[in-house]
């Protein structure tokens, strides 16, 4: 497999391992279930299901009901396409890279007001909180689809705990960080 789609050919086959899907429902399994860890451009979606058809690690498999007057088509992983996910499983993931702005403007916030980093520190745990329900709802969605005995979403139950514990983490930083600015700004010794 090129490197050229890199790990959003093995997001998209890990998807597909599971169950015959259309791009939309790639996509929209994405948006819920990955894009708070995993940044996919939505326009590489169909090119990378193209190219794993090309390379025989994914065939279509039918049409499915239209979207918006448009014909869906089915994709399925191959047994190609699994051994291909199987060997990716196997590699050491790649380095964790950690990129929040907020965190470099508070670095240099000596530079600006207390009150200009106070505001970007409300819109930082605003914004936590958000994903935090939304992680809160996708553990209890999965623990209803868990119930049935055909259904088992541990691992993806594991990766929505984790965004639980890495925004509840980063909310209780931006917190602290906002009662260390009001408490150096109400005794500026």
């Amino acid at each position: 497999m090129s490197e050229s789609g890199g790990t959003s050919k093995y997001v998209i086959l890990g998807m597909l391992s599971h169950a015959p899907l259309t791009g939309y429902s790639i996509r929209k399994w994405i948006k819920h279930e990955y894009s708070h860890f995993w940044q996919v451009s939505f326009g590489q979606i169909y090119p990378t299901l193209k190219e794993l058809v090309r390379e025989g690690l994914a065939q279509t498999g039918g049409n499915a009901d239209s979207v918006n007057g448009r014909r869906q088509i089915v994709y399925g992983i191959t047994d190609a396409g699994r051994k291909a996910l199987r060997a990716w499983l196997l590699k050491e993931p790649d380095v964790e890279k950690l990129r929040y702005e907020i965190l470099l403007k508070i670095s240099f916030g000596d530079h600006t007001t207390p009150d200009v980093l106070l505001k970007h520190l409300d819109g930082f745990i605003m914004r936590q909180e958000a994903v935090l329900s939304e992680m809160r709802e996708a553990l209890a969605m999965l623990e209803r689809l868990g119930s049935r005995p055909e259904a088992d979403h541990a691992y993806s139950r594991l990766t929505a705990l984790c965004g639980v514990y890495h925004y509840s983490a980063m909310r209780d930083w931006a917190l602290e960080a906002r009662k260390y600015i009001t408490e150096k700004e109400a005794d500026p010794q």
